[in-house]
């Protein structure tokens, strides 16, 4: 008999409480890999939720832990192929929004050698169409698979501890788009992309394999009715459990549930089903989002 994946689901009340729950629950695995290993990797999307982790930090000061910054490393879940500068740059939100607000007299934030970003010397080279050492899209993917191979070999044993990933009204993720030749990759750790069907088409994307065998858990996001259709799509059983208090905002209750994701799995959030062994017994995918998103999702009560 085949067991459908499954998963945590937390539902809070608006778009600022989802912010809220997400770095409650990432202080918590960071803690968790700190004490285990003395490093923190994370994979980080971009779109919405770079915003969401702005008060990541006084989360850390409210739940009493130490966030010991210079031991984290951050990779990116997937990156659009421009400059760090350029509106379209999940590096470049993820530096406004996240880590230039780290910095303070307490805490020096995440040192930037361990923001691993694009090469930019050779993301120059990929509009110049007269140099015949132009570099390609796949270039680009080799080089950031080597960079991120590096960090996980080196500190934390060749896993990745977190990847915080959002979800589009289609169902992508990362750059993990519906139908895909990508969502059949079986080796890479990143991958290339040229036709991806929202502007930029150039980028470069964690696979499947690293986000499903060598990553300790995945926190999804979204927020409000366009992701309600994913939801539905996605989620086969949805039973409700006790409500649950936020430790770094005790007013705020959390709904919880534990769900079981449709198999086989319709659309590339779905397919994110990370099934390494946790050494703490819970569960290693989890999905926070608000009211609105969870609108015309049938609920089980226990």
């Amino acid at each position: 008999m085949t067991v459908n994946p499954t998963a945590t689901l937390l539902v809070a009340p608006s778009k600022t409480d989802v912010a809220t729950v997400l770095t409650n629950v990432i202080v918590q695995k960071a803690a968790q890999a700190l004490e285990a290993r003395g490093a923190f990797t994370v994979a980080l999307s971009g779109g919405s939720l770079p915003s969401m982790l702005s008060t990541l930090e006084s989360a850390f000061a409210q739940a009493n832990i130490t966030p010991h910054f210079d031991q984290w490393h951050v990779i990116l879940a997937d990156e659009r192929c421009v400059p760090q500068s350029h509106p379209d740059s999940n590096y470049g939100s993820l530096q406004q929004e996240f880590f230039s607000k780290l910095s303070s007299s307490s805490s020096p934030g995440i040192p930037p050698a361990q923001i691993h970003g694009l090469d930019e010397s050779k993301l120059s080279n990929t509009d110049d169409n007269n140099n015949n050492d132009s570099t390609t899209t796949e270039d680009l993917a080799m080089d950031y698979q080597t960079k991120v191979e590096s960090v996980l070999h080196q500190v934390s044993g060749g896993q990745l501890d977190l990847a915080v990933l959002g979800f589009g009204p289609d169902g992508h993720t990362c750059s993990l788009f519906p139908n895909h030749p990508l969502l059949h990759e079986t080796k890479r750790t990143v991958a290339g992309l040229d036709d991806s069907p929202k502007p930029p088409p150039s980028r470069i994307t964690l696979t499947l394999p690293v986000l499903n065998q060598r990553t300790r858990h995945v926190i999804f996001c979204g927020t409000g009715s366009s992701k309600s259709p994913v939801l539905q799509a996605i989620l086969s059983n949805v039973v409700a459990e006790a409500d649950e208090k936020v430790a770094s905002s005790p007013s705020l209750t959390v709904k919880q549930f534990a769900v079981e994701m449709a198999s086989p799995p319709p659309l590339p959030c779905a397919m994110v089903q990370p099934n390494i062994h946790n050494h703490h017994g819970d569960s290693t995918l989890t999905w926070i989002v608000d009211d609105e998103a969870m609108q015309g999702v049938m609920v089980t009560a226990t």
